[in-house]
């Protein structure tokens, strides 16, 4: 008991010595851009073996969303809510890329895009494009570039 009490007071006393800490210009959080709950995603790549067709896209983070980037966060590609395509973040010449294939067996079906920030502990998730295997890799745009947050 007189453990757990002394444990309690040193917790209690780092929350008070943290918040203390902490100022109105902190720039740990995002402007307007509420932190959520969301636990990391347990997101699996498919077996591309299974798919007759790949599109390799070179996804570059959205400006916005650079400051709360790591190596942590995720990118999933999604057809008809299957997963379909995984990407780790990667750091390049200062920005973060995510290397992305994405299967499918047709041409043309939309594909979504779920994007994890582990920082702000949120999945952000758009209609991205269709699928097109005959895409060039990296390019210009929002196709490159998606926005997450408008």
């Amino acid at each position: 008991m007189k453990h757990m009490k002394k444990s309690i007071l040193a917790i209690a006393a780092l929350a008070l010595l943290a918040w203390g800490c902490s100022s109105d210009n902190d720039d740990t959080r995002p402007t307007g851009i509420p932190e959520g709950n969301d636990a990391r995603p347990t997101w699996t790549g498919p077996n591309y073996d299974l798919y007759e067709q790949t599109m390799i896209v070179d996804v570059l983070l959205q400006d916005t969303l650079v400051q709360y980037a790591s190596e942590q966060d995720l990118l999933c590609a999604t057809i008809n809510d299957e997963v379909r395509g995984v990407a780790t973040a990667q750091q390049e010449d200062g920005q973060w890329l995510f290397p992305l294939i994405v299967g499918s067996n047709e041409t043309g079906v939309m594909v979504k895009l779920s994007y994890y920030c582990d920082k702000l502990h949120r999945i952000f998730t758009i209609e991205w494009t269709r699928f097109d295997a005959s895409m060039a890799p990296s390019g210009q745009g929002s196709l490159y570039q998606p926005e997450f947050v408008k």
